[in-house]
């Protein structure tokens, strides 16, 4: 298949593809073999977690709790852990207020919200680590759901975002995230348009002789990682993507890419911006340091244990969140409000007769 041909038809039928196709930025099929980590090195990840708004509650308030892990290998190992939680109860934190309107954050937005605070988590962290490094995100660097919102509220969490992958590239820290079990069809995609003959936004009236209709049915159903399992040995990372997401028309500079790594055990997709991916050494490093993490893994399929300890930072456990729920409800006993939750969640909390 001719990749730059394929680059061409992606460009010129880009307004009629009703799906999102990777456009890959060299080749489609060229594997690369795992580069060796350098002596001593650094991996940085951060993680979160979050109690969401509830409205039968006296008092709407949320909690973001971001936790970190720094592990350092070499000749002078050693690991940080730590994480920073924050309440957030005032107005200004609650609603984005664009033209006098009062839209909450919460569901999709808390969740962006929520990795803008592990991607301030990951920078600070960062600075606690000694280079070589690279910082490990876990999920998408992609903020999909600003795509359908207003403008003031997706670009006062950009704003933020992006501020963030600038400190990142200035302070040269290689940053990219890791997605296990990646439900991304992207490439595949991208093989049903080299396929199509006729209109991608019309397939009842498709042109393909019936064993390629087959084929291209088949690409409909399969996910990019089924088609790399067959591709990449383990440590072998495949050719690099460019994700053609609408929201990432804004992300200038850092425009997400991404490229699939075999870990051993399962296919992941690693997610970087294009200034990373761009430079071969930081390209080299993150390959080399996200299969030597998952290497150190105790676990079938592995998991980077940077991450794994982030995330156990994170957590807000049962116990932790009753306890929130009690801090809140004697501050407002102090200040002689009584804690009376809705008539339809205390029904819900009593069993009927």
């Amino acid at each position: 298949m001719d990749a730059e041909k394929l680059r061409q038809k992606l460009a010129a039928w880009r307004i009629r593809i009703p799906w999102l196709a990777a456009t890959p930025v060299d080749t489609l099929d060229r594997t690369f073999p795992p580069p060796d980590p350098p002596l001593d090195f650094s991996v940085v990840a951060a993680d979160g977690s979050s109690i969401p708004p509830d409205r039968h509650s006296p008092l709407l308030y949320y909690v973001i709790n971001t936790g970190y892990a720094v592990l350092t290998y070499g000749g002078r190992p050693d690991a940080l852990l730590d994480s920073k939680g924050r309440l957030y109860f005032e107005d200004a934190d609650l609603y984005i207020s664009p033209d006098g309107k009062r839209i909450p954050i919460e569901g999709a937005r808390l969740g962006v919200k929520r990795a803008v605070e592990e991607l301030e988590t990951l920078l600070e962290a960062a600075r606690l680590a000694a280079p070589p490094m690279v910082a490990l995100g876990d999920g998408s660097l992609i903020l999909w759901h600003l795509q359908s919102e207003e403008a003031e509220v997706r670009d006062t969490f950009l704003r933020r975002f992006l501020r963030h992958l600038d400190e990142f590239r200035a302070a040269r820290v290689p940053i990219a995230s890791y997605i296990s079990r990646p439900g991304s069809r992207d490439v595949a995609n991208a093989l049903r348009i080299w396929l199509c003959r006729h209109d991608p936004s019309d397939c009842a009236g498709c042109a393909l002789p019936p064993e390629e209709r087959a084929l291209c049915a088949f690409l409909g159903t399969a996910w990019d990682r089924q088609l790399f399992e067959g591709l990449l040995a383990p440590g072998e990372r495949s050719e690099v993507f460019d994700s053609a997401s609408a929201i990432l028309d804004r992300y200038g500079d850092h425009r997400i890419q991404f490229f699939y790594l075999n870990v051993g055990g399962e296919v992941v997709r690693i997610e970087a911006p294009q200034w990373v991916v761009r430079d071969g050494g930081m390209l080299r490093l993150v390959h080399a340091l996200v299969y030597d993490q998952c290497r150190r893994s105790p676990d079938y399929p592995p998991y980077p244990p940077a991450l794994q300890e982030a995330h156990e930072q994170a957590v807000i456990t049962t116990a932790e969140r009753r306890l929130v729920q009690g801090l809140v409800e004697r501050a407002l006993a102090e200040r002689g409000i009584v804690y009376a939750r809705s008539a339809k969640d205390r029904s819900k909390r009593t069993r009927g007769v």
